[in-house]
Protein backbone atom coordinates (compact mmCIF):
# COMPACT_ATOMS: atom_id res chain seq x y z
CA UNK A 1 0.00 0.00 0.00
CA UNK A 2 2.19 2.56 -1.22
CA UNK A 3 -0.08 5.57 -0.89
CA UNK A 4 -3.30 6.14 0.19
CA UNK A 5 -4.81 9.25 -1.42
CA UNK A 6 -3.65 12.46 -2.82
CA UNK A 7 -6.14 15.17 -2.48
CA UNK A 8 -5.80 18.88 -2.72
CA UNK A 9 -6.90 21.38 -0.16
CA UNK A 10 -8.15 24.90 -1.27
CA UNK A 11 -8.24 27.49 1.39
CA UNK A 12 -9.39 30.73 0.47
CA UNK A 13 -9.76 34.02 2.46
CA UNK A 14 -11.36 37.43 1.41
CA UNK A 15 -9.56 40.91 0.87
CA UNK A 16 -9.72 43.12 3.28
CA UNK A 17 -10.67 46.25 1.48
CA UNK A 18 -13.77 44.26 -0.83
CA UNK A 19 -16.14 42.35 0.91
CA UNK A 20 -18.45 39.14 0.88
CA UNK A 21 -21.62 39.36 2.21
CA UNK A 22 -22.88 40.80 4.88
CA UNK A 23 -24.07 37.23 6.51
CA UNK A 24 -20.41 36.25 6.13
CA UNK A 25 -19.09 39.65 7.32
CA UNK A 26 -21.27 39.60 10.58
CA UNK A 27 -20.32 36.37 11.25
CA UNK A 28 -16.03 36.70 11.10
CA UNK A 29 -16.83 39.74 12.58
CA UNK A 30 -19.03 38.12 15.70
CA UNK A 31 -15.71 35.59 15.90
CA UNK A 32 -13.32 37.80 16.01
CA UNK A 33 -15.48 39.29 19.39
CA UNK A 34 -15.25 35.72 21.18
CA UNK A 35 -11.70 35.30 20.52
CA UNK A 36 -11.06 38.52 21.82
CA UNK A 37 -12.67 37.96 24.91
CA UNK A 38 -11.47 34.89 25.69
CA UNK A 39 -7.85 36.14 24.67
CA UNK A 40 -8.57 38.49 27.24
CA UNK A 41 -9.42 36.19 29.71
CA UNK A 42 -13.20 37.86 29.86
CA UNK A 43 -15.29 34.20 29.90
CA UNK A 44 -18.54 35.95 31.04
CA UNK A 45 -18.59 38.66 28.33
CA UNK A 46 -17.44 35.78 25.63
CA UNK A 47 -20.17 33.49 26.40
CA UNK A 48 -22.28 36.79 26.03
CA UNK A 49 -21.07 36.82 23.18
CA UNK A 50 -21.06 33.41 21.93
CA UNK A 51 -25.45 33.21 22.67
CA UNK A 52 -25.46 36.76 20.64
CA UNK A 53 -23.90 35.19 17.77
CA UNK A 54 -25.72 31.68 18.32
CA UNK A 55 -28.96 33.72 17.78
CA UNK A 56 -27.98 35.40 15.04
CA UNK A 57 -27.51 31.52 13.35
CA UNK A 58 -24.14 32.75 12.09
CA UNK A 59 -22.60 29.66 10.38
CA UNK A 60 -19.04 30.70 11.36
CA UNK A 61 -20.02 30.94 15.11
CA UNK A 62 -21.59 27.35 15.30
CA UNK A 63 -18.46 26.12 14.43
CA UNK A 64 -16.62 28.43 17.62
CA UNK A 65 -19.44 26.75 19.58
CA UNK A 66 -18.57 23.49 18.92
CA UNK A 67 -14.70 24.00 19.40
CA UNK A 68 -15.42 25.71 22.71
CA UNK A 69 -17.09 22.86 23.88
CA UNK A 70 -15.07 20.47 22.61
CA UNK A 71 -11.78 21.47 24.19
CA UNK A 72 -13.91 23.44 27.16
CA UNK A 73 -12.77 27.07 26.32
CA UNK A 74 -15.01 29.35 28.73
CA UNK A 75 -17.70 26.22 29.13
CA UNK A 76 -17.73 23.18 30.75
CA UNK A 77 -16.43 20.24 28.37
CA UNK A 78 -19.30 18.67 26.44
CA UNK A 79 -18.35 16.07 23.22
CA UNK A 80 -21.80 15.32 22.97
CA UNK A 81 -22.90 19.45 22.55
CA UNK A 82 -19.93 20.32 20.92
CA UNK A 83 -21.04 17.75 18.20
CA UNK A 84 -24.18 19.82 18.33
CA UNK A 85 -23.00 22.87 16.87
CA UNK A 86 -20.81 21.45 14.48
CA UNK A 87 -23.75 19.65 12.80
CA UNK A 88 -25.17 23.18 12.93
CA UNK A 89 -22.54 24.59 10.93
CA UNK A 90 -21.85 21.69 8.79
CA UNK A 91 -25.71 22.08 7.69
CA UNK A 92 -25.49 25.98 7.18
CA UNK A 93 -22.43 25.21 4.93
CA UNK A 94 -19.27 25.04 7.48
CA UNK A 95 -16.97 23.05 5.05
CA UNK A 96 -14.46 22.64 8.41
CA UNK A 97 -17.66 21.60 10.14
CA UNK A 98 -17.53 17.66 9.15
CA UNK A 99 -13.60 17.52 9.68
CA UNK A 100 -14.08 18.81 13.09
CA UNK A 101 -16.33 15.86 13.88
CA UNK A 102 -14.51 12.94 12.34
CA UNK A 103 -11.36 14.23 13.91
CA UNK A 104 -13.61 14.35 17.47
CA UNK A 105 -14.92 10.99 17.16
CA UNK A 106 -11.97 9.15 16.28
CA UNK A 107 -10.27 11.34 19.30
CA UNK A 108 -9.90 8.53 22.46
CA UNK A 109 -10.56 11.24 24.63
CA UNK A 110 -13.99 11.29 23.42
CA UNK A 111 -14.45 7.93 23.46
CA UNK A 112 -13.36 7.25 20.07
CA UNK A 113 -16.18 5.77 17.97
CA UNK A 114 -14.76 4.75 14.62
CA UNK A 115 -18.03 4.37 12.88
CA UNK A 116 -19.05 7.36 13.18
CA UNK A 117 -15.80 9.17 12.62
CA UNK A 118 -15.61 7.56 8.73
CA UNK A 119 -19.01 8.29 8.47
CA UNK A 120 -18.41 11.82 8.67
CA UNK A 121 -15.04 11.56 7.29
CA UNK A 122 -16.51 10.35 4.15
CA UNK A 123 -18.06 13.90 3.57
CA UNK A 124 -14.54 15.85 3.56
CA UNK A 125 -12.95 15.56 0.33
CA UNK A 126 -9.63 13.27 1.35
CA UNK A 127 -12.03 10.21 2.48
CA UNK A 128 -13.85 9.80 -0.50
CA UNK A 129 -11.88 6.96 -1.87
CA UNK A 130 -8.55 5.46 -0.85
CA UNK A 131 -8.04 2.37 1.02
CA UNK A 132 -10.68 3.76 3.70
CA UNK A 133 -13.19 4.18 1.09
CA UNK A 134 -17.03 3.10 1.46
CA UNK A 135 -18.55 1.65 -1.92
CA UNK A 136 -20.44 4.49 -3.32
CA UNK A 137 -23.95 2.59 -2.52
CA UNK A 138 -23.04 2.76 0.88
CA UNK A 139 -22.79 6.53 1.62
CA UNK A 140 -26.04 7.28 1.33
CA UNK A 141 -27.27 4.72 3.86
CA UNK A 142 -25.70 4.42 7.45
CA UNK A 143 -27.11 1.09 7.75
CA UNK A 144 -25.34 -0.18 4.79
CA UNK A 145 -22.24 1.95 5.89
CA UNK A 146 -22.28 0.30 9.30
CA UNK A 147 -22.93 -3.00 7.90
CA UNK A 148 -19.71 -2.79 5.91
CA UNK A 149 -17.95 -1.68 8.15
CA UNK A 150 -18.59 -5.16 10.22
CA UNK A 151 -16.31 -7.02 7.23
CA UNK A 152 -13.38 -5.07 8.13
CA UNK A 153 -11.11 -6.40 10.26
CA UNK A 154 -10.33 -4.82 13.50
CA UNK A 155 -6.57 -4.05 12.04
CA UNK A 156 -8.10 -1.81 9.18
CA UNK A 157 -10.62 0.00 11.39
CA UNK A 158 -8.01 0.88 13.68
CA UNK A 159 -6.00 1.93 11.20
CA UNK A 160 -8.14 3.92 8.93
CA UNK A 161 -9.58 6.20 12.59
CA UNK A 162 -6.19 6.84 13.07
CA UNK A 163 -5.94 8.11 9.44
CA UNK A 164 -9.48 9.72 10.07
CA UNK A 165 -7.98 11.61 13.42
CA UNK A 166 -4.63 12.70 11.72
CA UNK A 167 -5.49 14.32 8.57
CA UNK A 168 -9.10 15.40 10.02
CA UNK A 169 -7.46 17.44 12.38
CA UNK A 170 -5.50 19.02 10.14
CA UNK A 171 -7.49 19.20 7.46
CA UNK A 172 -10.08 21.35 9.74
CA UNK A 173 -7.50 23.40 11.95
CA UNK A 174 -4.74 24.13 9.11
CA UNK A 175 -5.66 28.39 8.73
CA UNK A 176 -4.50 31.15 6.41
CA UNK A 177 -1.11 32.67 8.39
CA UNK A 178 -1.94 36.24 9.10
CA UNK A 179 0.87 38.14 8.01
CA UNK A 180 0.29 36.35 4.73
CA UNK A 181 -3.37 37.50 4.63
CA UNK A 182 -2.30 40.93 5.75
CA UNK A 183 0.43 41.09 2.69
CA UNK A 184 -1.81 39.35 0.34
CA UNK A 185 0.70 36.56 0.00
CA UNK A 186 -0.73 33.31 -1.24
CA UNK A 187 1.18 29.80 -2.53
CA UNK A 188 0.98 26.31 -2.38
CA UNK A 189 2.41 23.56 0.27
CA UNK A 190 2.43 19.77 -0.27
CA UNK A 191 2.22 17.66 2.49
CA UNK A 192 3.68 14.28 2.94
CA UNK A 193 2.22 11.80 5.89
CA UNK A 194 3.88 8.58 6.52
CA UNK A 195 1.83 7.17 8.62
CA UNK A 196 3.90 3.67 9.50
CA UNK A 197 6.56 5.97 11.02
CA UNK A 198 5.18 8.12 11.88
CA UNK A 199 6.03 11.51 10.40
CA UNK A 200 4.68 14.31 8.47
CA UNK A 201 7.07 16.02 5.59
CA UNK A 202 6.41 19.69 4.02
CA UNK A 203 7.53 20.66 0.86
CA UNK A 204 6.68 24.28 -0.23
CA UNK A 205 5.37 24.40 -3.97
CA UNK A 206 5.38 28.02 -5.67
CA UNK A 207 3.92 31.47 -4.31
CA UNK A 208 1.47 34.05 -5.06
CA UNK A 209 1.25 37.88 -4.84
CA UNK A 210 -2.09 39.34 -5.13
CA UNK A 211 -3.01 42.97 -5.51
CA UNK A 212 -3.11 44.68 -2.44
CA UNK A 213 -6.06 46.93 -2.88
CA UNK A 214 -6.34 50.47 -1.00
CA UNK A 215 -3.38 52.34 0.77
CA UNK A 216 -0.13 50.59 0.76
CA UNK A 217 3.01 51.24 2.98
CA UNK A 218 6.70 51.08 1.34
CA UNK A 219 7.12 48.62 4.02
CA UNK A 220 4.45 46.07 3.33
CA UNK A 221 5.59 46.13 -0.12
CA UNK A 222 8.98 45.43 1.05
CA UNK A 223 8.14 42.73 3.70
CA UNK A 224 5.65 40.79 1.24
CA UNK A 225 9.24 39.71 -0.91
CA UNK A 226 10.92 38.45 2.12
CA UNK A 227 10.93 34.70 3.01
CA UNK A 228 9.29 35.13 6.28
CA UNK A 229 6.08 35.75 4.29
CA UNK A 230 6.47 32.42 2.40
CA UNK A 231 7.42 30.59 5.64
CA UNK A 232 4.43 31.34 7.08
CA UNK A 233 2.75 28.53 5.11
CA UNK A 234 5.03 25.62 6.52
CA UNK A 235 4.94 27.23 9.72
CA UNK A 236 1.16 26.69 10.13
CA UNK A 237 0.98 23.47 8.47
CA UNK A 238 4.03 22.55 10.38
CA UNK A 239 1.91 23.39 13.94
CA UNK A 240 -1.08 21.46 12.92
CA UNK A 241 0.45 18.50 11.60
CA UNK A 242 2.55 18.20 15.23
CA UNK A 243 -0.99 18.33 17.47
CA UNK A 244 -2.49 15.79 15.21
CA UNK A 245 -0.04 13.38 15.61
CA UNK A 246 0.33 13.87 19.39
CA UNK A 247 -3.74 13.61 19.51
CA UNK A 248 -3.83 10.50 18.29
CA UNK A 249 -2.24 6.76 19.66
CA UNK A 250 -0.28 4.98 16.38
CA UNK A 251 -2.31 1.30 16.06
CA UNK A 252 0.65 -0.13 14.60
CA UNK A 253 0.73 -2.21 11.44
CA UNK A 254 1.23 0.28 8.90
CA UNK A 255 3.71 -0.50 6.26
CA UNK A 256 6.56 1.67 6.20
CA UNK A 257 6.42 2.90 3.31
CA UNK A 258 2.79 4.27 3.25
CA UNK A 259 2.61 7.63 2.02
CA UNK A 260 -0.68 9.86 1.91
CA UNK A 261 -0.45 12.73 0.10
CA UNK A 262 -2.32 16.20 0.75
CA UNK A 263 -1.89 19.62 -1.29
CA UNK A 264 -2.31 22.56 0.15
CA UNK A 265 -3.32 25.79 -1.60
CA UNK A 266 -3.32 28.99 0.08
CA UNK A 267 -5.36 31.63 -1.76
CA UNK A 268 -6.75 35.11 -1.65
CA UNK A 269 -10.42 35.67 -3.29
CA UNK A 270 -11.83 39.56 -3.20
CA UNK A 271 -15.36 39.83 -3.94
CA UNK A 272 -17.50 42.91 -4.16
CA UNK A 273 -19.81 44.05 -1.15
Amino acid sequence: MRALFTATLLLATCGTALHAGAGTRSGSLAVDAIRGSIAAQNCQQAVDRLKSGLKNEYPEVYLLAGSMYENGICVRRDWDRAVTFYVQAHDAGEKDGAARIAAGYADPANGADVAAALWWATKTPPFRSGACGMPKEALADPDRFVAELKTWPQARLSICNYYVGVLSTIGAEVKYPDQAAAHAIGGDVKLRFLPGIPRIDLQRGESREYEMVGWVMVDALRDRKSRRMADGFETELSRVANRALQRYPHPGGIPADTVVEMNFSFGIEYQMR
